[in-house]
């Protein structure tokens, strides 16, 4: 059980839209306010903040509140509208919600315990609900600190590419929601409750009802300092919200992406004092408390680079002084895994002609996924999918920054589902066999691009309707990848895996609906078909603190 050392009482509003909304007030022991406030909001049900940081309550994502409240903070622990104590009906990560967080603020800022300066905390749904709050402007927020949380629900986790989140919506909604409100008594379905996980299938495009869900498109109005933190083990969840509500924000703002690993380790990070006292607390403090503590002159940027595990500052994302990489696909065979193709991923421009691998689907040997079992039930997560596998790097390289696919590809259908992984694969023996470096998502009839926010290294697309591909026809698309940092050192290799699906034990719980796929896609890579993966590589001999 966690436990702090002093007993909450309970506030409550009536927002704008007419919801009682409600919220627990810790205040520091012993001290005398007013004081600064810390407000987190989530549908997890502020009864339940007793409940350890543990990855099976993978829902308590507070922070160190005992930490905190000697820090002579308030800190304040919302239900939104619909959900625990709050009145109203539940509206995920809309607008309206945003709103009612924001009226809780202004009515908790004018209580007499309160010095008026409001900050938000918390990770995942809290930081959502961060992103969400700052969109409607509250006179008295005055800084966020924005852990592990997406800013477009519909790109950044949902349909990914296009393509229909699966395992993770029913963990996190019936695991984490709706079945701890059964736990505590209350109703499933009570209070649109039990709508949401219809209305995420229902709605297949980027429609108005996920424009209501996604703070990124006003995040350029946000104008106050906010610390946005990502963590390379949410790649899939939350991690391009992180840099996307880092580059959009127009006040004082850093970013640190943590090397966190798991979703469980980047809980595990957040849960612990030592993390807050070095990254967020002065954060607070400068911006709450008005302490000048130097944060501010600390670097913009600052990221863990896998396979170095060592901290590197710059300036911007990407890092300014990043070049552009190109491995090219290649059927040429690599030698190095038993895979459906083992390919090859080379520097050198295609020469030869034709060149395709085509594989059929749904593979007959697949059993956790894409991944298959021996007859002593060790798992092989490449023997059915398509690889292509770099040499062995002749030199150390770093890859910071953006990446992006161009895969021609075709098939007899008249849609196909892409899903990519870059990994790297150490030559030392000491270390683990592998390790993800980023991840891509395409559906074919998705990818038409938005030209007034793609760029030549981060497609961006419209999800506004389905164009479908004609069978045999040979289509060149761009796959945006997560952003990635990753030291390749000499002798060590990478490799990009694609499929339509992936491997339900590499990537739980952020797998995908496979649906009704049966046919054959081929992958060109041919002279007049150059398919090629492009990566932001930074110089080395920048600027490294240890981690």
């Amino acid at each position: 059980m966690v436990d702090v050392n002093v007993t909450p009482f309970e506030v409550e509003v009536r927002t704008r839209h007419g919801d009682l909304v409600r919220a627990d007030v810790y205040l520091p022991k012993g001290k005398t306010g007013p004081f600064p406030v810390l407000l987190g909001a989530s549908p997890y049900q502020k009864a339940l903040r007793h409940l350890p940081p543990n990855w099976v309550f993978s829902f308590i994502e507070y922070g160190p509140m005992q930490l905190y409240l000697d820090e002579g903070y308030a800190y304040i622990a919302m239900d939104v509208p619909g959900m625990g104590r709050s009145e109203g009906t539940w509206d995920f990560v809309s607008r309206a919600e945003g709103e009612a967080i924001h009226d809780m603020i202004e009515h908790v800022a004018k209580l007499d315990w309160s010095n008026g300066s409001v900050g938000m905390i918390g990770m995942s749904y809290y930081c959502w609900s961060q992103w969400n709050t700052a969109r409607t402007r509250p006179p008295s927020l005055k800084c966020l600190g924005a852990y592990d949380g997406a800013t477009d629900m519909y790109r950044d986790w949902m349909y990914a590419g296009g393509i229909p989140s699966m395992d993770f919506v029913w963990t996190w909604l019936f695991g984490s929601v709706l079945l701890e409100h059964q736990a505590e008594g209350n109703s499933m379905t009570a209070n649109g409750r039990d709508k949401l996980v219809f209305d995420l299938y229902k709605h297949r495009f980027d429609d108005e009802w996920w424009r209501r869900r996604a703070p990124f498109w006003e995040l350029d109005q946000v104008d106050i300092p906010v610390m946005s933190i990502g963590s390379w083990g949410k790649g899939p969840l939350h991690l391009r919200g992180n840099f996307e509500g880092f580059r959009l924000v127009k006040g004082p703002k850093q970013l640190l992406v943590v090397g966190a690993k798991t979703f469980a380790e980047t809980l595990t990070l957040y849960s612990t004092a030592d993390f807050h006292r070095k990254e967020l607390l002065p954060w607070y403090d400068r911006h709450l408390k008005g302490v000048e503590n130097g944060v501010m002159e600390r670097a913009k940027v600052r990221f863990l680079v896998q396979g170095e595990e060592a901290v590197h500052e710059t300036t911007d994302w990407p890092p300014p002084e990043a070049k552009q990489s190109t491995f090219y696909l290649s059927g040429a065979k690599s030698s190095h895994v038993k895979s459906l193709n083992d390919g090859s991923l080379v520097e050198a421009a295609p020469t030869e002609a034709p060149g395709e691998t085509s594989w059929s689907y749904p593979d007959p040997l697949w059993m956790a996924g894409v991944t298959t079992l021996d007859k002593d039930g060790i798992p092989d997560h490449y023997a059915r999918v398509v690889t292509y596998t770099t040499p062995p790097f002749d030199r150390d390289r770093e890859f910071t920054g953006q990446g992006v696919l161009e895969l021609h590809a075709s098939s007899d259908q008249t849609d196909m589902d892409i899903m990519v992984k870059l990994t790297l694969l150490p030559a030392d023996e000491a270390k683990p066999k592998f390790l993800k470096v980023s991840q891509g998502w395409l559906r074919a009839s998705h990818r038409a691009e938005d030209p007034l926010l793609t760029t030549d290294m981060r497609p961006f697309l419209k999800h506004d309707r389905e164009e479908p591909i004609k069978p045999g026809q040979v289509y060149a698309m761009r796959i945006e990848m997560l952003p990635m940092s990753v030291l390749v050192r000499r002798g060590d290799r990478l490799r990009l895996e694609i499929s339509n699906w992936e491997s339900a034990i590499t990537e739980a719980p952020m797998t995908h609906w496979y649906g009704q796929k049966v046919g054959t896609d081929t992958y060109h890579h041919d002279s007049a078909h150059p398919s090629r993966l492009r990566l932001h590589e930074r110089p080395r001999g920048a600027s490294a603190k240890d981690s």
